[in-house]
C-alpha cells in the first residue's frame, strides 16, 4: 500500500501554487493547507486545485490546527527561518525553495533545528533533476571526462522574467548564480572552492535594488578553474527566456549542457519566445518537468529511498560559495575561502 503523507505549503506565489498543484495531483501526498499572508491569494490558489484544501494566513495557524507530514516553505528567502524553526520543533519533515536562506547564520540554524529534531530537510535546487544535468553529472562519475579542468556555466534570462518579480528581494547572485552554484559544487565532488573573484553591473536595474549582472571565477581545491556568468538584463523581446549552458572540460573528455532551446519557439506581432518544455511545463492543468519530478523525489526520500536531492548542508556551501562571490563582487578583491 501506497503511503500517503500529510503536505503543506507555505507561500502561494510563483512556486508555492505549482508546488500545491503537483502535491494535489500526487498519489502518495494529501495536500491540506495552504498558508499565505494575502488569504484571498491562498483561496484563489485552493480553488483552482478542485478540492478541499484548508488556507491559513501564518504558519502558526497551520501548525495549531493540522497534523502534517512534510511542509513546502516557498516564501522569499529571507523568510525562512522562523517557519522552518517552528515546523521542525513539531517533528516534520521540511522541503525549503533554495537558497536555505539570505544568510549564513539563518541557514546554518534551519539545518541545526532539523537536526536536533531528527527530521529531514531537502532545499529546492530544481536543476538535479533536470535530465540534461543529471546525465552530464553520470558521464562525470563513470570516468569518461577524467579530472576536471575548466567548467563555464551562464544563466542569463530577460529583464521581464526575474526582476519583474524578484527585483530588490535579494541579490541576483542569490536568485540565479545559486543554481550553478549547487550544481557545479555537486559535480566537482570531493573538492571545494579556495578563492573566488567576481564583479557586477547595476546599469540597469540598479534602481530596483538589484544587478544587471555579474561574473566570478572561482578556483578549487585540485585546481579546477570555475566561470560563472549570470544576467537578468536581457531585453523583453529576448527569444530564450532562460539562455544558460554548462560546458566542462577534463583530461578525457568535455560535455556541454545547452539550455536556452527549449524545443518549442512561439512569435506574434507584439512577442518571440521559447516556451518552457523542461522545468514546469503544463499537459492541461497538469505540471510535469523537472519541478515534478523534484517534489516527487522528495516524497519518495521521505519513504526511505535515495534521491538526488539537495540537503541542507549541501545547501550551506552553497550559499557559502555565492555570498563570497557578492562580497567580492562589492569590494573589487579576491574572496579566500
Amino acid at each position: 500500500m501506497t503511503t500517503q503523507f500529510r503536505v503543506a505549503v507555505i507561500g502561494a506565489g510563483f512556486m508555492g501554487s505549482m508546488h500545491a498543484a503537483i502535491f494535489s495531483r500526487e498519489p502518495r501526498a494529501r495536500l491540506v493547507a495552504i498558508v499565505d499572508r494575502n488569504l484571498d491569494l491562498a483561496r484563489s490558489v485552493a480553488a483552482r486545485l478542485g478540492e478541499k484544501v484548508n488556507v491559513y494566513a501564518s504558519h502558526e495557524e497551520l501548525l495549531a490546527a493540522e497534523q502534517l507530514d512534510l511542509v513546502s516553505i516557498c516564501t522569499p528567502d529571507h523568510l525562512h527561518l522562523r517557519p522552518a524553526l517552528d515546523i521542525a520543533a513539531k517533528g516534520i519533515n521540511l522541503f525549503v525553495e533554495k537558497p536555505i536562506a539570505s544568510t549564513l547564520e539563518d541557514g546554518r540554524k534551519i539545518v541545526d533545528a532539523c537536526k536536533q529534531a531528527g527530521v529531514k530537510l531537502g532545499i529546492g535546487y530544481l536543476l538535479r533533476f533536470d535530465p540534461r544535468y543529471y546525465k552530464a553529472r553520470e558521464l562525470m562519475q563513470t570516468g569518461k571526462i577524467g579530472a576536471p579542468i575548466h567548467v563555464y556555466t551562464r544563466r542569463n534570462s530577460a529583464r521581464t522574467e526575474g526582476p519583474k518579480r524578484y527585483g530588490g528581494t535579494l541579490p541576483l547572485a542569490l536568485h540565479v548564480t545559486v543554481h550553478d552554484v549547487d550544481l557545479v559544487l555537486w559535480m566537482l565532488e570531493g573538492q571545494t572552492p579556495v578563492s573566488v573573484y567576481a564583479q557586477q553591473t547595476d546599469i540597469l536595474l540598479g534602481s530596483t535594488g538589484t544587478q544587471d549582472t555579474i561574473a566570478a571565477v572561482v578556483r578549487f581545491s585540485d585546481g579546477t578553474l570555475v566561470n560563472f556568468e549570470s544576467a537578468w538584463a536581457l531585453p523583453g523581446g529576448a527569444r530564450h527566456m532562460i539562455d544558460a549552458r554548462m560546458e566542462l572540460i577534463g583530461t578525457e573528455g568535455s560535455f556541454e549542457v545547452q539550455c536556452g532551446d527549449s524545443g518549442l519557439y512561439f512569435a506574434d506581432n507584439q512577442a518571440s519566445r521559447e516556451i518552457d518544455t523542461q522545468h514546469w511545463p503544463s499537459f492541461g492543468d497538469i505540471i510535469g518537468g523537472s519541478l515534478r519530478q523534484q517534489l516527487s523525489s522528495v516524497l519518495e526520500w521521505l519513504d526511505g529511498k535515495p534521491s538526488q536531492v539537495a540537503t541542507g548542508e549541501e545547501a550551506l556551501r552553497s550559499l557559502e560559495l555565492t555570498l563570497a562571490m557578492i562580497r567580492s563582487a562589492e569590494s573589487g578583491t579576491v574572496e579566500q575561502l
